[in-house]
């Protein structure tokens, strides 16, 4: 999830059941702070990659993704699968950012089944999902088959990594830009909104939700900055740091103020934080539009991770 989040929630949920279960997601963020300890935030703090290569950037990168699909699987009424030859996880939340499978290891004769057992279950909670192909996943080339069921393609981003002791520290970017550390509930709408800058109402409040019970149940392992000019938030970026690697997310920069080096400013400021959070290596997704500015700060190109997604019907 490189850029702003998409607007795939379902329409045949009904706004106040949404409502409520965002409610219920916040009503539990205070307990959640009270009850989780910095020794359980993050389990994959003791082993930070080292080793940057072809072989291993992939797998870490595949692996930091089943991480965060793990934490999110620790939410209110979440669950968190770990099934042989599949990894996935629901929320309960109607995006399909919030549901979905994260690792396939199947062999290809039982593929079809899988598939239609996993498409089943959303189906009967109306609830969307994604399903991604990463490099870690095998076979590598069921897309056909998931677009077949009704589970279309959305994207293909190239996955990218940088040593973060080599980072392009004398790229030229904005000077204008604060940066700031989510650590309230109002820097959390501030930084929600400029994430899903156009949005409707509801899905942003969505991701203000899980969010929020996000940070409440990881006070290490996750990291939210937002940039202002002015004092006015334009920007976002994330950061997530499992399986050794640190991931770099939800790189946004709202329209009126593009092309001015901002998205590079925030990006540069997320991978020195990495570092000095003792990490060697950074890990994203790009979209077509970032992949040019996260090459010139330094990251390479090392693997592809495919997104395809299943909606409710829509009348």
């Amino acid at each position: 999830m490189h850029g702003n989040f998409k607007v795939g929630w379902a329409s045949e949920i009904s706004r106040h059941g949404m409502i409520a279960l965002v409610a219920t997601i916040a009503n539990h963020t205070k307990m959640a702070y009270a009850r989780i300890t910095p020794e359980k935030d993050d389990p994959h703090m003791n082993n930070i990659l080292q080793n940057i290569s072809p072989s291993t950037i992939p797998l870490a990168m595949d692996a930091n993704k089943m991480a965060f699909g793990a934490l999110l699987g620790r939410l209110p009424h979440a669950e968190f699968h770990e099934e042989p030859g599949l990894c996935w996880f629901e929320t309960g939340v109607p995006s399909g950012l919030f549901n979905g499978v994260l690792q396939t290891n199947i062999e290809p004769a039982a593929l079809p089944t899988t598939i239609e057992r996993v498409l089943t279950h959303f189906q009967q909670r109306r609830l969307p999902f994604q399903w991604h192909i990463g490099p870690s996943s095998s076979p590598t080339n069921f897309g056909d088959l998931l677009d077949a069921n009704g589970i279309g393609h959305v994207e293909d981003e190239p996955g990218m990594a940088v040593d973060l002791l080599m980072l392009n520290e004398e790229l030229t970017v904005s000077s204008n830009v604060v940066f700031h550390a989510v650590t309230d509930d109002e820097q959390l709408r501030r930084w929600t909104r400029v994430w899903g800058c156009g949005a409707p109402e509801e899905a942003i409040q969505q991701c203000f939700a899980v969010y929020s019970g996000l940070l409440a149940l990881s006070k290490t392992a996750l990291r939210l900055y937002f940039g202002t000019i002015a004092g006015e938030p334009v920007a976002t970026v994330a950061l997530f740091f499992g399986a050794g690697v640190a991931a770099i997310e939800h790189v946004v920069t709202i329209p009126q103020v593009r092309r001015q080096g901002i998205g590079a400013a925030i990006t540069l400021m997320a991978a020195q934080e990495a570092r000095a959070q003792g990490y060697r290596v950074g890990v994203l997704t790009s979209s077509p539009m970032g992949f040019n500015i996260y090459s010139r700060i330094g990251f390479r190109e090392y693997c592809t991770f495919s997104t395809y997604e299943w909606e409710p019907h829509r009348p």
